[in-house]
C-alpha cells in the first residue's frame, strides 16, 4: 500500500496494521511507528482505525471474517462520502462518528449471529475485557461509584457493566434498564453509555436514561450540561442512507428512540424546571403589564427552552398575571390565553401561533 492509499477502511482491513495495533508484531518490526512519525496528520487516522478496531474486538472470533469486512466497508464508506450538515456541528464529524456507528452496528450484527442474546448481553461479550456488573434486584435505587469520580444511580430491575478502571482515552459503560448518571468532567476522555439501540456521549454532565428491554422506546433526559445521542440502527433510513440520526440535548430536553418504527426525536421533558444556573427565580414570573416579548425572553432564560414567535405581530401584546407557582406549560397556557394565541412543542422548541393583539 503506497502512502497516499492509506484510509480508515484500508487500515482497518489490513492484517499487518491490525497485528501492530494488537501488539502481535516482533519488537524489531517498527514499520508502523516509523510511518506514524513521518507526518503529524497520520495520528488522527490511526486513532480512528484503533477506535473502530476496538469495536470489532470480539471474544473467540476472527476479525477479518468476510461479513464483518463488508459491514465495516459499508459503514465507513457511507460516512466518508457525505458532508456533515450544519445540524450535526455538535459532533466532530468524520472518524469519531464513523467509529461510534461502527461500534453500534457491529453489536447489532453480532446479535443476529448469536441469537437469543439481549443487546446488553451482546455488548458485554463484545467488549472482550474484564468488567464489573452490578444488578439491582432490590426495591430501592442503587448508587454506584466509578473510578473517575462519576456516579450512577441504578433503578430496580436494571443492570450496569463497567470496567474497574477506565482506559486513558475513553470511558464506556453498558446499561440495561434505568439509571441517573452524574458524570465527572474530563474533556480528554468522553463518557459513553451504550443502552440498547442508542449511544449517549458526554464530557461531564448529569442525565437520565430509561432503556428497558421490554419498553416500546428508549428515553434520555438531560438535567445539566449537554448530551449527544446517536441511534445507529437508523443509519440506513436517515438522510438518504448516508448519515446517522443524531441529536444534541440540553437541560429540559429529552430524546425518544421509538423501536417501532425506528425513529429518534427530540422534545421537552414532561415537566421542565428552572435551570440550576439560571439567574431567574420563581418570583421573576409575576408580570404586570409586561410586553409579551419580554415575558418570552424571561421564560427562555429561566428554562433554557427556545420560544419561536413573530415579534412584529406580538409587538402590542402585554401580560398581567402572577405566574410564580405555575410550571412551564401552565405559564404558556395562561400567557397564550391572554394574548389569544396557541403553542406547540416542535423539536424541543415552543412555537407560538398568533394573529396579534387588538
Amino acid at each position: 500500500m503506497s502512502d497516499n492509499e492509506f484510509t480508515v477502511e484500508r487500515l482497518v482491513l489490513d492484517d499487518y496494521f491490525r497485528k501492530w495495533v494488537q501488539g502481535q508484531l516482533p519488537e524489531e518490526d517498527t514499520y508502523w511507528e516509523t510511518w506514524l512519525a513521518g507526518a503529524p496528520d497520520r495520528s488522527e487516522l490511526v486513532d480512528q482505525a484503533r477506535f473502530v478496531l476496538d469495536a470489532f474486538r470480539m471474544e473467540h472470533e476472527v476479525l477479518n471474517e468476510q461479513r464483518v469486512k463488508e459491514n465495516v466497508r459499508k459503514i465507513i464508506t457511507g460516512v466518508e462520502r457525505e458532508e456533515a450538515p450544519e445540524k450535526y456541528a455538535w459532533y466532530t464529524y468524520g472518524w469519531k462518528t464513523a467509529a461510534v456507528i461502527a461500534l453500534a452496528a457491529v453489536f447489532s450484527w453480532w446479535l443476529v449471529q448469536r441469537g437469543g442474546h439481549t443487546p446488553y448481553d451482546t455488548m458485554v461479550e463484545a467488549r472482550g475485557t474484564k468488567t464489573i456488573e452490578k444488578i439491582n434486584n432490590a426495591d430501592s435505587p442503587l448508587t454506584i461509584s466509578l473510578s473517575d469520580g462519576s456516579s450512577i444511580t441504578l433503578q430496580p430491575g436494571s443492570r450496569l457493566s463497567y470496567p474497574e478502571e477506565f482506559d486513558r482515552d475513553k470511558r464506556e459503560v453498558i446499561l440495561s434498564g434505568e439509571g441517573f448518571f452524574d458524570i465527572a468532567r474530563d474533556p480528554q476522555r468522553p463518557f459513553r453509555v451504550y443502552a440498547n439501540e442508542i449511544v449517549a456521549r458526554v464530557l461531564g454532565t448529569s442525565f437520565h436514561i430509561r432503556a428497558y428491554e421490554q419498553d416500546a422506546d428508549v428515553r434520555v433526559r438531560v438535567v445539566t450540561g449537554k448530551v449527544s445521542v446517536l441511534a445507529p440502527k437508523a443509519l440506513n433510513r436517515s438522510h438518504g442512507g448516508g448519515l446517522p440520526e443524531g441529536l444534541i440535548l440540553t437541560p429540559n430536553q429529552m430524546a425518544i428512540y421509538a423501536r417501532t418504527p425506528e425513529k429518534l426525536t427530540r422534545t421537552l421533558v414532561e415537566n421542565p424546571g428552572i435551570l440550576k444556573n439560571s439567574a431567574k427565580r420563581s418570583s421573576d414570573y409575576n408580570f404586570d403589564d409586561t410586553p409579551v416579548t419580554q415575558v418570552f425572553r424571561a421564560l427562555e432564560e429561566g428554562y433554557g427552552v427556545p420560544i419561536v414567535y413573530n415579534a412584529d405581530q406580538l409587538a402590542g401584546c402585554t401580560v398581567t398575571a402572577p405566574l410564580e407557582n405555575e410550571n412551564l406549560y401552565e405559564k404558556l397556557d395562561m400567557i397564550c390565553k391572554v394574548i389569544r394565541a396557541s403553542y406547540e412543542i416542535v423539536d424541543a422548541q415552543v412555537v407560538i401561533t398568533s394573529k396579534g393583539c387588538e
